[in-house]
């Protein structure tokens, strides 16, 4: 009988997750929900990517996304950033556009949706 462990979607089965995040003025949450992507993905061996789809953000979102691309990696943190606010279901839409997975998660960036739900949701 197979484990479970054996049974989860991974990098060897060739599974690939992309997460979309929308932001706006989000530069004070956008390192932690990235960190706790990067943890949750990673303990499991997920194969994935963060797409951070800024809106021109006057906060310095877009600036705080870069820095955390240097840091995982920009194979891992893809920013697609847009010219202006132009809403979040067509931000979702331009996110799905630069997706290489084969699944797609889609999450808000103010940390309504916990990352450490995915594994279970992932199953």
């Amino acid at each position: 009988m197979a484990s479970r462990k054996a049974l989860q979607p991974n990098r060897v089965n060739g599974d690939k997750y992309s997460v979309l995040l929308p932001t706006y003025n989000e530069r004070e949450n956008l390192p932690l929900i990235v960190w706790l992507l990067v943890k949750y993905f990673g303990e499991n061996g997920y194969h994935y990517e963060i797409i951070v789809i800024d809106d021109r953000s006057p906060d310095g979102t877009l600036e705080v996304a870069e820095q955390l691309q240097k840091i995982y990696g920009e194979d891992k943190i893809l920013l697609r950033p847009r010219e202006k606010k132009l809403g979040l279901g067509t931000a979702y839409i331009h996110g799905m556009r630069h997706a290489t997975g084969n699944f797609i998660i889609i999450m808000d960036a103010d940390l309504s949706h916990h990352p450490k739900f995915i594994p279970q949701f992932i199953k």
